[in-house]
């Protein structure tokens, strides 16, 4: 699948942003920030050099409502992959492309770039692309048949796939304890964590600890504002497994919105 490239009105970069404990911006600042510098502005639009989940995701949601379209996204890795903030371009991939990239790129050192995107290939759903001495190179290729059994999530860092039966575990609570229930809940053989969110309170303690979520996130909640404000919190691509009473417009939306999975 190929794309041409359009011409772009804006290449923006990174601000250097980031939210705790890495950074000391929170989510909606860091947003806000960005609707900002996009403005009202018209046409095409690059958001290059990406290096962190956090500000890619602010970027991405304030370029929906900037009037310029989906934009094309690339981030900054090295050979293995890997951003300068340790983010896997696996993962970069799935939630950009679940928030509504155009086409995903990677700057890369070297011959690397070819084999990296040719991984990326195997599971990309939008035109791939690299970044070649400051121009945009498209990088051709069929998109992949789906496995049904390997479905596509990410933590704030890494990529994880999920099957439509996962075993999602006890639920955990945002309470005082949320972040020993986490950690707890990484060493727990199945395959995901689940949080619910059933206050405005619950979003609040759920995006000061979401960074330690190591595995798939499934999300639950039976007020549609609240489930949207913990999917504008996590800096990762979650899934919602449908024992929530939420109505499908509601799920489409945020799924357009975010990216959620929902089984």
């Amino acid at each position: 699948m190929d794309a041409s490239v359009p011409i772009f009105q804006r290449t923006l970069t990174p601000l250097g942003l980031d939210v705790p404990p890495v950074g000391e911006t929170d989510f909606e600042s860091m947003t806000a920030a960005w609707r900002r510098r996009l403005g009202p502005g018209t046409g095409p639009v690059h958001l290059a050099g990406m290096t962190a989940m956090a500000e890619c995701r602010a970027a991405l949601l304030a370029a929906r409502g900037a009037g310029c379209g989906a934009p094309w996204v690339s981030w900054v890795c090295d050979g293995e992959g890997i951003s300068p903030a340790r983010v896997h371009m696996l993962a970069a991939l799935f939630v950009c492309e679940g928030m509504g990239a155009a086409a995903f790129g990677i700057d890369c050192p070297g011959e690397e770039a070819d084999r990296l995107l040719g991984e990326l290939a195997a599971y990309a759903r939008v035109p791939l692309f690299r970044v070649r001495e400051g121009g945009i190179v498209p990088w051709p290729y069929e998109p992949a048949p789906r496995d049904p059994d390997a479905i596509p999530c990410a933590t704030g860092t890494d990529p994880c796939f999920i099957t439509r039966t996962i075993d999602v575990g006890e639920e955990l609570e945002c309470g005082p304890d949320l972040l020993e229930d986490i950690i707890a809940a990484e060493d727990d053989p199945v395959g995901a964590v689940k949080i619910a969110v059933q206050s405005q309170d619950d979003v609040e303690i759920f995006a000061l600890h979401q960074y330690a979520v190591r595995k798939a996130l499934c999300l639950c909640s039976d007020v549609p504002e609240l489930l949207e404000g913990a999917l504008r919190a996590y800096q990762g691509r979650a899934f919602y497994d449908g024992t929530g009473e939420l109505s499908r417009e509601e799920l489409d939306r945020l799924t357009g919105l975010y990216g959620l999975i929902v089984l």
